[in-house]
């Protein structure tokens, strides 16, 4: 009996590898995709158990933790800003410090200055803004509320007064801030800037 060869042609490999390209291109895009989301629903989700947190501080002690201070300016890095929510009293057992937006897998800072932002998100109150910078009525960032807490969002850049606001139906890799927003605040402000 003679021997059959069972190797495979050149063209048959070629054509396994293609398919093996074509489904790799379909795949790599829709894993980043959803690297991005998780990303996105993690912020969101560390963002409600702040505004509860901050909510909760405000119940106790009549005003919003301060971002600024008259006798030091603004209080750096922007990660200290959150620490009255965690002690004497622990509204949050520890505050989530890091943007998933702005830092690479080792912590570095990406695509801003490192004195700047850090690495974590930012926050800021309406009465530190209004007290200690006399701002009368409060500036467009605001957004008529009494605090704000600020991802970079997908584009990696902290931009420093929350303009523009990130917004998923623009894509995933769409500009601006992922933000939320507190209560209206209680200082003049320009009623045509509320929820935009």
């Amino acid at each position: 009996m003679k021997a059959v060869n069972q190797a495979f042609t050149l063209i048959e490999l070629l054509i396994v590898v293609a398919i093996i390209g074509i489904l790799a291109a379909i795949a790599v895009p829709n894993f980043l995709n959803a690297q991005t989301r998780a990303k996105i629903a993690r912020v969101q989700g560390e963002f409600r158990s702040i505004a509860t947190a901050l909510e909760s501080y405000h119940m106790d002690t009549n005003f919003y933790p301060p971002w600024r201070t008259f006798e030091n300016g603004d209080i750096w890095p922007v990660a200290w800003r959150l620490r009255p929510l965690t002690t004497p009293v622990a509204y949050m057992s520890s505050v989530p410090y890091i943007d998933p937006f702005v830092t690479s897998s080792s912590g570095v800072t990406l695509e801003q200055p490192h004195w700047a932002y850090e690495v974590g998100y930012n926050y800021g109150d309406a009465y530190s803004s209004a007290v200690t910078m006399k701002q009368r009525p409060l500036s467009a960032d605001w957004r008529c509320s009494e605090w704000r807490i600020e991802s970079a969002g997908p584009d990696g850049i902290q931009h420093a007064a929350g303009i523009p606001s990130y917004d998923p139906s623009n894509g995933l890799k769409s500009l601006g801030d992922i933000q939320r927003l507190g209560p209206r605040t209680a200082y003049p402000c320009n009623d045509s800037l509320v929820g935009k």
